[in-house]
């Protein structure tokens, strides 16, 4: 058990000792209480360095922004004009084109009609060619044919004119042997007339 208080003397030492511990909380509330002030002031401090920081942070955020925004704007305009560049260049380039295609049309129509007048000619050409191939073919079979029959008549001929005078000749020799035997018979007779004889001469 705790030892028993003295009246009179402990009473006036536990007054001041209460005023001690009084006075002690109270200093002791009073520096937390300025440790908590200069918190919160460092607290604020930074608080306030933070927010001039997000407000710079913003403001450039902002311009960066706005700078962008007229980028996008400068972007959408240059896009915008490259797109009507790109269809008036279009737009040229079809009718070009379509015109293009229109002469290639015409002009392989043309060819077409070329090609096959020049295939009908060449047909053309063909059967003519053709036909005084075969004429010419038939032409010579029959000069051929009439070389023929002009070498068999031609022979005939000679044959025949031969044979006339083979004839001829054998008529002239028998009519010569004729003429020789009577002029012998007859020179004979004039010899024996003049009394020569024919062997003897």
């Amino acid at each position: 058990m705790p030892p028993k208080k003295k009246k009179g003397k402990g009473k006036k030492k536990g007054k001041g000792k209460k005023k001690d511990d009084a006075t002690l909380m109270l200093e002791d509330k009073y520096k937390r209480t300025v440790d908590e002030i200069q918190a919160l002031k460092d607290h604020l401090a930074i608080r306030k360095e933070f927010t001039r920081r997000s407000v710079v942070y913003k403001d450039e955020m902002r311009q960066r922004m706005l700078g962008a925004e007229d980028e996008l704007e400068d972007h959408k305009k240059d896009q915008k004009d490259i797109s009507a560049d790109m269809t008036r260049q279009y737009k040229t380039m079809q009718t070009e084109m379509g015109l293009r295609i229109h002469q290639l049309e015409t002009e392989l129509a043309r060819t077409r009609t070329k090609l096959t007048d020049t295939e009908l000619e060449l047909k053309k050409t063909k059967e003519e060619k053709d036909k005084k191939i075969q004429d010419r073919e038939l032409t010579i079979t029959e000069l051929k044919l009439k070389m023929n029959s002009m070498e068999k008549d031609y022979e005939a001929c000679l044959r025949q004119a031969f044979d006339v005078l083979v004839d001829k000749v054998e008529s002239s020799k028998k009519l010569w042997e004729e003429k020789s035997t009577t002029i012998q018979a007859k020179n004979k007779q004039v010899l024996l007339e003049f009394g020569l004889n024919p062997l003897e001469i």
